[in-house]
């Protein structure tokens, strides 16, 4: 090997390494605020509440004990989109909050939808952010229990294009109930116990302009207040934590404690942003987390499919149910827009929410007071209605129960006024659930029927003990909610990108530095090539002519890996000619630097603010806008998507710069890989997945993302280049390529 051959392959090494380095110190800098070192404003210590209590520890036929609130997510009121938004949001105003009349009302976010007529550039419009505080307006529940029945936070679309908190842009600190964007801390007191909601605000800190913000994260900062908030609800009967992202896709830090360790004193996670998916694959997005014992309950859209979700907390026991709003078309057309108002409620059927025994599925062990289901003597269900009741059947396991339901609701006052009030429209059946104590999974039916006719039926299924029913979700959101995107994201780039660097790059450099003589190993490589293509063409014949069944299964196997080792060496040979090709490798392997240590883009990522504040940089780690990184998980999926096209190339031209005969004997037939049909289906990959992309940064981001987009709109253009000279107008072979 050549003192110049080594001093390539010396240079290569080294500066594969030092880009690294760099990368690494990069990520560590990205990092930084979700673990930050530096002394963060103290918060001042807030000491556990404790009250004392009294509550009969029965499930009896008293009308005590009983907590109710109503949660709701992704309103998305829009000034452009003709349907859903706003009209749901107002009848669920008018018609859902008086009907269940609950003392708390949450909504998680995306109250207003942030986009342009064409649905592509996000800007906040002050039209929107109008329309819902004049929607509330219309109302009494932002004053209504001293400022406590109504509470919102903020969503990824409540932060589009928002600079900072204090922007002028960010609306929701003048239009919302709540105000502060930060979100809150709220502690009901009732005679029978003490309930805290903590709302924890997991936009960036530069709300960036769409596509990036999908994804949240709570930094150093954030998770101090967070872990005060928590601190202040140690005590309560029950920890109710609120966030707009479900905790798969957010990205916690650490102050003092672990989000893992804090959130152990969390029953119920409620959330929203993932709306129902599509294909059914969130149609129920929910997940016990049985390492830290609570539940994550995402609750489907406002905006389009109009659900609420009503809670019932039962001598210290949590239920719900998913209510969606009695409308005549969902989503329901609204040619008005902002303007469209609903000055009447709608019939609505009855709601019927059992509370014990509980739905066997949704028990929290860690949590509740589970064995009072079993000391129980009575059967519990509220059932809410907009006219009076006229029956309410009870069936267990299919047979009617021997004794009636009877009413036994209340109505309570809580504030001043005649609508500060509370329903508990309770209706109980005596029951022994010894009955039932078998471990075997029983069903529940109750058949609500009111005055007008409308029935609502809802089936439980329990158990008398301590065991959860499977939910058997999987398939339908419950996989999803198990997840955590962030570590799978980074984990995926990473290996990605280290096996694409050293499998399609370094190593064969390296090994073709090596080579005393590189025509003659191309020429015995070829030989070899051949021989395996033979001896898989025999084992083929062999395999068609068999006679048992068996005899054609061993064949095909040993067809199969002959043809997987086939595919690896004429691959690692084709890699290797790469490394011989001055024109190809180098640029490839600029790219696969650039990935790690320059940005995949550079925009106007939140185009409202002013100056150098509106430009940021998309790394692969996170973005650095307004001299500090994000560690927004967009990114990565940025990054993974620019590590994906690049392989997929680097597999790709290999094959396709080399000549034929290098792995085939020569026949008047192509190999399938130079095909028309799959040099036109390369193509389209690269427009789809690289150029359509880079179009929507550089009309969202501006054009200056493409002129420094390294690893977006940089990669786009040299790949058609490359295509383009290797596919359709000079295809490359070993005679004519110069050997580097």
């Amino acid at each position: 090997m050549s003192r110049h051959r080594i001093a390539n392959t010396v240079g290569l090494v080294l500066a594969t390494l030092v880009c690294w380095l760099y990368g690494l110190h990069l990520y560590h800098a990205a990092n930084r605020p979700l673990y930050s070192d530096v002394k963060l404003p103290s918060i001042e210590p807030v000491s556990p509440h404790s009250t004392e209590h009294t509550m009969d520890p029965v499930l009896s036929d008293s009308n005590d004990g009983i907590l109710t609130f109503v949660h709701a997510s992704d309103l998305h009121i829009s000034k452009y989109v003709a349907t859903g938004g706003l009209v749901h949001f107002q009848h669920f105003l008018r018609t859902a909050v008086p009907l269940v009349s609950p003392r708390l009302v949450v909504v998680t976010g995306d109250l207003t939808d942030g986009k342009d007529k064409q649905k592509l550039i996000s800007q906040q419009q002050l039209d929107e952010w109008q329309a819902y505080k004049r929607a509330l307006s219309q109302t009494d529940y932002v004053q209504r229990f001293n400022g406590t029945f109504y509470r919102d936070q903020r969503g990824n679309h409540d932060c589009f294009n928002v600079f900072s908190q204090a922007s002028s842009e960010n609306y929701f600190g003048m239009y919302s109930a709540v105000g502060d964007s930060s979100g809150y801390m709220l502690r009901i007191d009732e005679p029978f116990g003490t309930y805290s909601f903590v709302a924890s605000d997991g936009c960036p800190r530069h709300g960036f302009a769409r596509p990036l913000n999908f994804f949240g994260y709570l930094d150093a900062r954030d998770m101090q207040l967070l872990e005060s908030r928590l601190e202040e609800a140690r005590g309560s009967s029950h920890v109710f934590m609120l966030n707009h992202y479900p905790v798969s896709t957010m990205v916690y830090g650490k102050y003092r404690k672990e989000f893992g360790e804090l959130v152990r004193q969390v029953s119920v996670f409620l959330c929203g942003h993932l709306h129902e998916l599509v294909g059914g694959i969130g149609a129920q997005l929910q997940a016990y987390k049985a390492r830290e014992g609570y539940w994550e309950l995402e609750i489907g859209d406002m905006k389009e499919h109009a659900v609420y979700r009503v809670y019932a907390v039962d001598h210290d026991i949590v239920s719900f149910v998913d209510v969606h709003l009695p409308l005549p078309q969902i989503p329901m057309p609204n040619p008005e827009l902002l303007d469209v108002r609903v000055e009447a409620p709608v019939p609505h059927p009855p709601v019927v929410l059992v509370t014990n025994p509980k739905d066997a599925r949704y028990l929290l062990p860690k949590h509740e007071p589970l064995e009072r289901i079993r000391e129980s003597t009575f059967i519990r269900m509220l059932v809410w209605t907009d006219q009076p009741v006229a029956s309410v059947q009870v069936q267990i396991d299919g047979q009617v129960h021997p004794h009636p339901a009877v009413f036994r609701g209340t109505e309570r006052q809580v504030g001043s006024s005649a609508n500060e009030t509370v329903k508990t429209p309770l209706w109980v059946a005596p029951w022994d659930p010894e009955l039932y104590n078998d471990g075997n999974v029983h069903e529940l039916q109750v058949v609500a029927t009111d005055a007008a006719g409308k029935t609502t039926t809802s089936r439980t299924p329990f158990v008398i003990g301590q065991t959860l029913v499977p939910l058997q979700n999987d398939a339908r959101g419950g996989w999803i909610m198990q997840q955590s995107f962030s570590s799978m994201f980074q984990t995926s780039a990473c290996v990605s990108y280290i096996l694409m660097t050293l499998c399609l790059l370094v190593v064969p450099r390296v090994y073709f530095a090596t080579l005393p003589n590189f025509s003659s190993w191309l020429s015995e490589r070829s030989v070899l090539h051949h021989k395996d293509m033979a001896y898989i063409r025999h084992l083929y014949t062999l395999c068609c002519n068999a006679d048992s069944v068996v005899a054609k299964v061993k064949l095909g196997l040993a067809m199969l890996a002959a043809r997987a080792k086939f595919l690896v060496w004429t691959q690692f040979t084709a890699q290797v000619y790469l490394a011989s090709v001055p024109w190809l490798f180098w640029p490839g392997y600029f790219f696969a630097m650039g990935m790690c240590i320059l940005p995949l883009f550079t925009g106007r990522l939140i185009p409202s603010a002013r100056g150098s504040d509106a430009v940021g940089s998309v790394y692969a780690y996170g973005i650095y806008i307004s001299h500090e990184w994000s560690p927004l998980l967009d990114s990565w999926t940025y990054a993974l998507a620019s590590i994906v096209s690049l392989a997929v190339l680097l597999v790709y031209l290999p094959v396709a710069v080399a000549s034929p005969s290098m792995f085939y004997a020569p026949r008047a037939k192509r190999p399938w890989y130079r095909t028309v049909t799959v040099r036109v289906l390369v193509v389209l990959f690269v427009l789809v997945y690289l150029g359509a992309p880079t179009l929507m940064t550089a009309y969202t981001y501006g054009w200056v993302s493409i002129v420094f987009g390294y690893g977006r709109g940089w990669l786009f253009i040299v790949s058609c280049l490359a295509l383009y000279v290797v596919d359709w107008r000079m295809p490359v072979s070993l005679s004519n390529t110069t050997v580097a």
